[in-house]
């Protein structure tokens, strides 16, 4: 809610605070946008990628639907996510593949595969629950950016302590950049269980959607030691929020609407 956002001071040193309102604070609803994705792997082979997002707060779960419009052989994949707000629930996820013209569940265990070829895995793109996380204060202020985009932060360490989070996410542990007047993520850094690999994500441009703020750049790239193992970069274009056309027939997992 937007009362716990404001509830937190810049000076707190109350980590599990800080991210309960991160993940509490008020965003933008029934939000449509287009992304751009573009994929280079340690070659310098270049891919890219174009899709639709349509995004909706219910109260009781955040829904996500993307479907890829381009190239021709991922056009109509899609990915629907379920966020329960209940932590007791487990999150829904599923993928549907036109050429087997059904949807797949995604499991625990799948969720820190790579979704689509990119260097995000599918529970990148879920909310993460406080309560299977302990997190600690690494620094109570550092800055982050260049000019007038130098973000105040705080840096957090998130340590995966259920043992559904550290099989979703695959990561050993994470530090989090909070912007503290916005309450987002600005930089996270993860170390990757498997192959002993780090991961980098960035979170650029970011500006107000339906009065919240969103960041429309997200780059990511996967290192094992100094080598770059791969790079994807996200881009969001006409993003809107407040669209009534938005509604739960995007959501529902049994609608034909998504699989078409």
């Amino acid at each position: 809610t937007q009362t716990a956002a404001v509830a937190i001071d810049g000076n707190s040193t109350d980590a599990k605070a800080i991210m309960a309102a991160v993940e509490s604070r008020a965003k933008a609803n029934r939000v449509k946008s287009k992304l751009r994705l573009k994929i280079v792997d340690k070659g310098g082979r270049t891919r890219e990628r174009t899709m639709r997002s349509w995004a909706m707060e219910t109260g009781a779960s955040e829904r996500q639907l993307m479907v890829f419009d381009s190239p021709a052989d991922v056009q109509g994949t899609s990915l629907l996510s379920i966020d329960h707000d209940d932590a007791k629930r487990d999150d829904d996820q599923w993928l549907y593949l036109p050429s087997l013209k059904k949807s797949t569940r995604i499991s625990s265990g799948d969720r820190s595969g790579s979704f689509m070829g990119t260097d995000l895995t599918y529970a990148d793109m879920t909310r993460s629950s406080t309560s299977d996380y302990e997190y600690g204060i690494v620094k109570q202020s550092v800055s982050v950016g260049k000019g007038s985009n130098v973000e105040d932060c705080w840096l957090i360490e998130a340590r995966p302590i259920t043992q559904k989070a550290k099989d979703e996410t695959g990561y050993v542990k994470s530090r989090l950049w909070i912007s503290k007047s916005k309450l987002l993520p600005i930089q996270i850094k993860a170390w990757v269980r498997e192959g002993r690999k780090l991961k980098y994500i960035k979170f650029d441009d970011v500006k107000k959607v339906g009065g919240h703020w969103m960041a429309h750049k997200i780059s990511a790239r996967t290192a094992r030691g100094r080598e770059i193992l791969s790079t994807t970069i996200i881009q969001f274009a006409e993003v809107s929020a407040d669209n009534a056309d938005v509604n739960d027939v995007f959501f529902d997992q049994n609608s034909e609407w998504w699989t078409r």
